[in-house]
């Protein structure tokens, strides 16, 4: 095959969604994106996200969710996230680099912003990230939410 530009495979991708009444679901766990994890990761034939992959777009409108997140995508055990972002093992140079491209906290854009990590991701396997490169990034993940309270999520995986 002959492609105009270095392409981004998807590997793994899934959808998974809880109920839409807050009172009944526990909003500290965040089911929808641990089974939306486990399918996308199983799909991709990941079997430890924090070691087999090499950047992460993960959607973090508000400073809360980085650390649920983390849990839900089984980058940390639960209740240890703060410990996984304390580690350094998140930054850039990090084991896992996490929004190299400044995250949902910087730029918001609502309706759009699941879709912008995963251009960030793609961007970040083809090693088109200009300042932002993770090097070396083959295999990424995006992350996505909608509904109140992280009610959907959509976890997607990205390789070159």
């Amino acid at each position: 095959m002959r492609f105009r530009q270095k392409p981004a495979w998807i590997r793994g991708a899934a959808y998974c969604s809880d109920s839409y009444t807050l009172g009944y679901r526990d909003l500290a766990d965040p089911r929808a994106l641990r089974a939306a994890a486990q399918k996308a990761y199983r799909m991709a034939g990941i079997a430890n996200p924090l070691k087999e992959l090499d950047a992460a777009e993960v959607y973090d409108a508000y400073s809360y969710m980085e650390l649920m997140w983390y849990e839900g995508l089984g980058l940390a055990a639960e209740g240890k996230g703060a410990e996984l972002l304390r580690s350094g093992a998140t930054e850039t140079g990090g084991e896992l680099p996490v929004n190299p491209s400044g995250g949902t906290l910087s730029a918001h854009p609502v309706l759009v912003a699941g879709l912008v990590r995963l251009i960030e991701a793609v961007l970040q396997v083809r090693g088109d990230a200009g300042r932002r490169q993770v090097p070396g990034a083959k295999r990424a993940l995006a992350h996505g939410i909608n509904g109140p309270c992280g009610q959907c999520h959509a976890v997607m995986i990205v390789e070159a």
